[in-house]
């Protein structure tokens, strides 16, 4: 019988009531599973029923996604109907009545049951029917599930909608698996079962055991996974879609890669599939669905499939997670990119939780200590010996995560690296912020006084044991953890890479200072004690962070200066001053600090906050009470610091080079400083004066008593102690700060004037400006008392006196008149005599001109202050020419210079070079060197002012510039006496500075300081690089006179090439860029200097690209000498490849022939000709199968430095010009292509050996380059590996792809069509003269034939004899290829 039902028509409801009347009907689908008869619906009926209900809740969670645009009724009604929807699903899968708990007979009525062996089968099938109905319901339930947990269907609200149904669905899971795990744990508590086996499982009884014969029944024995499960199956045609296989989830297998053990890892737990609840069974299916499945390149799904991960595992019973923790460890090894990252992210999320170190208590990795706390095994703990007497040598379960972690640190794709290092940082950083704050890792709060173990951490003390636990295994995996997060830092071609790595290695370091002390950070050495042990920082740490510094990615120099600065920190706590604590504060003063002149605005700014937290902070803070602070030895570690770091910025910590910049560093942050103050940068510099006065003068133990500052605390036993580390560090620092502070003062960055005066600075603080020149008087006495003074403090005196020099040129306007006259004649006096060291003469004569200026103002004399500075310096230059003559007599009579007049003679010449300096100004006219045409200014009261030395100073002091000093009435046949090198260098250095204000002085010195630099003048390096310095400041002098001397200054980039090492230990050691070591050439520094000096040069266009200039510079990007190499390469792919973006694209081709000397073709005349004017030779060392290394070496850098246009070209210029040129009739290279394999020894060849020679390696070379990768076209970057979709790419970034595809085609096309038809003949005429260069060309080919099988194919389509070559050359490759890679597996496992 037909039963019609009267319905209205859809188009007679409004959008609202289709609304209502579908949630309705939602509520009333749910009431369906509470129905009595439900469980005998048939299996479509009851699938077709589950599916309905999966998609209305969908649908009915993405109507609540509307929030206020629903009205309040309808939003009462979706409540309802999610409510009712979520109570029919969990009654579907989880029965009130039968079910589970039917499954669940009392242990007595299963006995019962035993004794009658035909109710025994009966129940037992019951029991295993019932099971698996409760296994196919929940497949069918979760299969409607699975489209709203992936995002693949089209509900209300678009993505909004689709992600609030995700949610509710994963909330629905959550809260599934949740009850099943306390239903498990409260009939393990009664019953006495594991919780999580299922309900009516006897394991001690029954068939279980049975089907578990020959498996290992623990957590760490063998598994049965269910995505690995094999089912029987005529299955429907639902059963067999893709959701589900035998009424399981089957997500697809890992495509791992090979694996040591030789088998595939479980996914489950340590049971068998039916010692697990059914429904947990299809959940953690659909995890291993969701965790393999399409899609998670994306970020957002990645995301929200690492969330609903997470928030089962947190209610999973603990075997269950012990599974799904395996699988996400497995599947960091994954060949699918996306999994490996999903599987970094999870176990880093896994590592961070509470619940898993609490799993782990009785998993046998961990044993309890003597104090209650955790002590983690190592990586590849020990195991209890199987019944065969085997031992399990696999890692720990709790160290496992961490070593798949450390493992992902050398993925192939960067995004996974990244990920792996981000991942491990996390953590530590958890463990170290749980321990520091003292709360679980959970957040909650650990309650106070209460000990690990105890009821007030946690449940019952676990907290504290869960984060112990997590601690110690982090120290256990520390050394290995932090060599290979120091590696990645320091080698790793991803920016981001680095970066994290560098966060994640800072947390291992500052973990093993929190647990082993400070000792185990920076005083444990390399084997450091404690729970830090072993993973100390040490000399290796700092000079990668050093180097990371210095980075060309902003986020790694940032990060890298955090990590610096957290280190120098770390310190604080530390007691006494290590070795590995002053290594730090050096590295930061010369690494950190310099990020403030950075080109990017917010390096600086994270340098500038670095500088103001270990330095200015704690000096304004600690500074107005120094002796009491320094007496407490809780309260200034901070402070100590500070002025342990700026001593480090003086001239007398380091090498040559170094103080000038870390001084002028120090002076831009102090500047920032002010300037980012604002209005408070007048009581800054008012509180920093204060500081550096009252500890300057504590530093001297000068008597502040009878001062306005009486009230202050004074420390006579510090006062007495003025050599102690921490006195000398702070006497060092002070006036360091106060040479930097008072050019702040002065000027800004721009040369305009501060809007904070220094005389406002000085009058605000009311310091008593005396104290300068008192400093300065007690400075003077401990120098001239050598008894009273540590030798090894004499040093850091003489860097103190010059500092304070400094600041008396700069305020002396502010000492008292009777203190300023005193100072005066004493100096004079000192300098006159020549018992200054050289390094204060510079500093002393600017002192003078400041008090000469001081006495001035204050007496109101008619003269003005350059006269009076004119009377004092020419009567100093009588002096020093008095000086000269009196030791030229001493030497002519005794006939040989000691070592006091060698002394004298060095001080005499510097001091008449920086005398004739005085007034010098770039905009003076040298012609009118006795004219005053150069306005003076405030700060430079003597600008303009010449002091011209007599005919008879300028005369001896060309005497002392040869290498042999003329004695008088010497005998023919006596041995001349050689100058000594400190002389004649002193000697060049103040010739140079009297050329720069006269130039006809210059232009007769010209030739002599071009004699010093040419290569064969065996010259002293000390002489060299003065003479080299002074060239080039004559070279912006005077361009016109220096210009036709360019050869000579470029020569100097390969000085000392080809001669012995024959120099004095002290000149390398002077000549040393760097600390503590000895230069490996003594030439370097002059190498070094013509680099600096030269690319200087060129930027400011002072000289030009000519001939093989640019060669020369090349050739020092392969020098021996690594500090050389690196500056070279800096400059050239830095400002000058800017200036110039096609320099190396035009020389390159060229440098094939230069490098290799092959001099007789025309590239090379034409390169050695370029620019014009007089042409700069080079007769190279690279040539030969010597410099083969050193030559690939300079390819490789100039090819790394090109884009894909520039590569393009120099491809298609080497196969015309070269491979070519090879083909025509006539030439060296066409020579050489037809001379048989004994052809250098030929008598049929008129061409001599060396040009042979240098043919045969332009043509090796250039099949070399074109076999090289760098020089591929569309070749990826760092990433290149990376199977990733950047889904945050920008449009300028995908027309960059588009057009490296494009230029990829042109390059294959150009290869196929032009190249290849070359190659070809080329083989034919190597072939033909049975050529040793045929093995080249055949590797090349083989290259090409690799790259593009199917053109070069169609393109050898009429040569069949070369394709049946290559085709046997790439099976022999790949044969050789498949052997290594076997090899390096081997390896591995080894």
């Amino acid at each position: 019988m037909d039963v019609t039902f009267s319905q209205p028509s859809p188009s007679a409801l409004t959008e609202r009531e289709l609304v209502t009347e579908g949630l309705l009907l939602a509520s009333a689908l749910g009431g369906a599973a509470s129905r009595p008869d439900f469980r005998n619906w048939s299996a479509d009926a009851r699938e077709s029923y589950l599916e309905c209900l999966a998609c209305a809740h969908g649908i009915v969670s993405a109507l609540q996604s509307g929030g206020k645009g629903l009205e309040a009724d309808v939003e009462g009604m979706c409540r309802d109907a999610v409510s009712s929807l979520e109570g029919a699903m969990r009654a579907a899968v989880l029965p009130p009545d039968g079910g589970a708990e039917d499954e669940a007979a009392p242990a007595e009525g299963r006995r019962r049951a035993k004794r009658r062996s035909g109710s025994r089968r009966s129940g037992a099938g019951r029991e295993d029917a019932e099971r698996q109905r409760l296994r196919e319901t929940t497949v069918q339930l979760l299969r409607g599930l699975l489209p709203l947990l992936e995002l693949g269907t089209e509900l209300p609200h678009g993505q909004a909608g689709r992600v609030a149904a995700h949610e509710s669905a994963s909330s629905f899971l959550v809260g599934i698996a949740g009850s099943i795990s306390e239903e498990a744990a409260l009939n393990s508590a009664s019953r006495g079962r594991p919780s999580d086996a299922a309900p009516g499982v006897d394991f001690d009884n029954g068939r279980t055991p049975g089907r578990r014969k020959g498996r290992r029944s623990s957590l760490g024995g063998g598994r049965r996974s269910i995505s690995f499960a094999h089912t029987p199956g005529n299955r429907s045609r639902r059963d067999s879609a893709p959701g589900g296989v035998g009424g399981e989830f089957v997500p697809p297998s890992l495509k791992k890669t090979p694996r040591r053990s030789g088998r595939l890892s479980s996914l489950s737990s340590g049971s068998a599939p039916d010692a697990c609840h059914p429904v947990l069974t299809v959940l953690i299916g659909l995890l291993h669905r969701l965790l393999t499945g399409r899609g998670l390149e994306r970020a957002d799904a990645r995301s929200r499939a690492s969330d609903l991960a997470m928030a089962c595992l947190a209610v999973l019973p603990p075997r269950n997670r012990a599974g799904l923790v395996r699988f996400a460890t497995d599947m960091t090894e994954s060949k699918v990119s996306s999994h490996r990252l999903l599987g970094v992210e999870v176990l880093g999320r896994v590592l961070r939780e509470g619940w898993y170190w609490r799993d782990r208590e009785g998993d046998g990795d961990g044993v309890r200590g003597s104090g209650g706390g955790w002590a983690a095994t190592p990586s590849a703990g020990s195991r209890e010996p199987a019944a065969d007497g085997s031992v399990d040598n696999s890692p720990a379960p709790s160290l496992a995560p961490l070593n798949a972690l450390r493992g992902r640190l050398s993925d192939v794709n960067g995004t996974v690296r990244a990920r792996a290092a981000m991942s491990l940082g996390e953590v530590v950083r958890r463990a170290t912020s749980a321990r520091d704050e003292n709360v679980n890792l959970d957040g909650t709060v650990i309650a106070a006084g209460s000990p690990p173990g105890s009821a007030g951490g946690g449940r019952g003390g676990e907290g504290t044991m869960q984060t112990r636990a997590l601690t110690e295994a982090l120290c256990a995996s520390g050394p290995g953890l932090v060599v290979a997060l120091r590696d990645r830092a320091g080698k790793d071609a991803s920016a981001n890479v680095r970066k994290c790595s560098i966060v994640a290695w800072l947390g291992f370091l500052t973990l093993a200072n929190r647990e082993g002390g400070a000792g185990a950070v920076v005083g444990g050495g390399e084997d450091g004690e404690g729970g830090g042990g072993g993973f100390a920082v040490g000399g290796q740490d700092i000079s990668t962070l050093c180097q990371l510094c210095n980075d060309p990615s902003v986020a790694t120099r940032k990060a890298a200066a955090d990590a610096m600065t957290s280190l120098v920190q770390a310190n604080y706590n530390s007691d006494g001053h290590t070795p590995q604590a002053s290594s730090l504060e050096l590295a930061w003063a010369h690494t950190v600090l310099p990020l403030v002149g950075d080109a990017e605005s917010t390096c600086v700014t994270k340098a500038t906050e670095f500088f103001s937290r270990l330095v200015i902070e704690p000096i304004v803070e600690l500074g107005h009470d120094a002796a009491d602070k320094l007496g407490d030895p809780d309260g200034c570690a901070r402070y100590r610091a500070a002025w342990r770091i700026l001593s480090r910025l003086g001239g007398g910590s380091g090498g040559a080079g170094g103080s000038r910049s870390a001084s002028g560093s120090l002076a831009t942050a102090l500047r920032r400083l002010l300037v980012d103050a604002g209005g408070d940068a007048r009581a800054l510099a008012r509180n920093l004066l204060r500081a550096v006065y009252h500890c300057g003068s504590i530093s001297l133990g000068l008597d502040r008593r009878s001062s306005m500052d009486s009230t202050m605390s004074h420390d006579e036993s510090l006062e007495n102690d003025l050599f102690d580390l921490n006195t000398s560090s702070m006497r060092s620092g002070v006036w360091c700060l106060l040479d930097a502070l008072s050019s702040c003062l002065m000027v800004t960055s721009g040369g305009k004037p501060s809007t904070i005066s220094l005389g406002q600075a000085v009058s605000s603080s009311q310091i008593d400006a005396a104290f300068l020149t008192l400093s300065l008087d007690k400075i003077r006495s401990l120098l001239t008392s050598d008894d009273d003074v540590p030798s090894e403090r004499m040093l850091e005196l003489g860097s103190t006196a010059r500092d304070c020099l400094k600041v008396i040129s700069k305020m002396g306007s502010f000492v008292p008149i009777d203190e300023a006259r005193s100072c005066f004649e004493n100096l004079l006096d000192d300098l006159k005599s020549f018992s200054v060291s050289i390094e204060l003469v510079s500093s002393g004569i600017g002192a003078l001109i400041a008090l000469t200026k001081r006495q001035c103002e204050e007496e109101d004399s008619t003269r003005g202050v350059k006269e009076v500075v004119a009377d004092w310096a020419r009567d100093y230059l009588s002096s020093c020419e008095r000086a000269i003559e009196t030791c030229v007599t001493s030497f002519a009579q005794q006939g040989v210079m000691s070592q006091e007049n060698e002394k004298l003679m060095s001080r005499v010449l510097f001091s008449v070079g920086e005398l004739v300096m005085v007034g010098f100004s770039s905009q003076e006219d040298s012609s009118k060197t006795g004219k005053d045409d150069v306005e003076s200014t405030d700060s430079h009261p003597v600008r303009g002012l010449a002091i011209r030395p007599t005919a008879r100073l300028v005369h001896l002091v060309k005497l002392m510039l040869p290498r042999r000093l003329p004695v008088p009435n010497a005998s023919s046949d006596a041995d001349p006496t050689p100058t000594p090198s400190a002389v004649r260098a002193h000697g060049y250095t103040a010739l140079g500075k009297l050329s720069l204000r006269d130039e006809s002085l210059a232009k007769e010195s010209l030739n002599i300081l071009a004699r010093e630099l040419h290569h064969d003048s065996n010259a002293d390096p000390a002489v060299m690089s003065n003479a080299l310095m002074i060239m080039g400041d004559l070279c912006v002098r005077y361009t016109n006179l220096v210009d036709k001397y360019l050869p000579y200054l470029a020569g100097c980039l390969q000085a000392g090439d080809g001669k012995p090492d024959r120099v004095s230990g002290a000149s390398v050691s002077r000549l040393s860029l760097t600390f503590c070591r000895q230069a490996a050439n003594p030439y370097s520094i002059v190498k070094k200097n013509a680099v600096l000096l030269l690319a200087s040069l060129l930027l400011q266009d002072y000289i030009k690209w000519r001939g093989l200039f640019i060669h020369r510079f090349l050739a020092a990007v392969a020098d021996p000498d690594d500090e050389v190499s690196c500056l070279a390469s800096t400059a050239l792919r830095g400002p000058l490849l800017e200036k110039q973006p096609a320099l190396f694209s035009n020389h390159f081709v060229g440098a094939v022939f230069v490098f290799n000397s092959c001099s007789a073709h025309p590239l090379y005349q034409a390169e050695a000709s370029s620019g014009g004017g007089m042409s700069i030779g080079f007769n190279t060392s690279l040539s030969g199968e010597v410099g083969a290394l050193r030559r690939k070496e300079i390819y490789d850098f100039m090819l790394s430095n090109m884009n894909d246009e520039q590569k393009l070209a120099v491809t298609a210029r080497l196969c015309k010009e070269v491979l070519g040129g090879a083909l025509e009739t006539s030439g060296d290279l066409s020579v050489v292509c037809n001379l048989p394999a004994c052809g250098a020894q030929s008598t049929k060849s008129s061409l001599p050996t060396c040009r042979i020679v240098a043919a045969t390696n332009v043509l090796t070379d250039t099949l070399a380059i074109l076999t090289s990768s760098q020089i591929k076209v569309g070749r990826k970057g760092s990433n290149g590996a990376d199977d990733l979709a950047n889904t945050s790419s920008l449009r300028s970034e995908q027309r960059s792809a588009h057009k490296q595809k494009l230029l990829s085609k042109i390059s294959r096309k150009h290869l196929m069509e032009i190249v290849l038809p070359i190659l070809c003949n080329l083989k034919s005429v190597l072939e033909s003269s049975h050529s040793p260069l045929l093995k080249d060309l055949m590797q090349y080919l083989g290259y090409v034939f690799r790259s593009y099988r199917k053109e070069v194919v169609e393109s050898l389509a009429n040569d069949p004899t070369t394709l049946q070559e290559l085709e046997y050359d790439l099976k022999q490759w790949k044969k050789k290829y498949s052997t290594v890679q076997v090899e390096i597996v081997a390896a591995d496992e080894d």
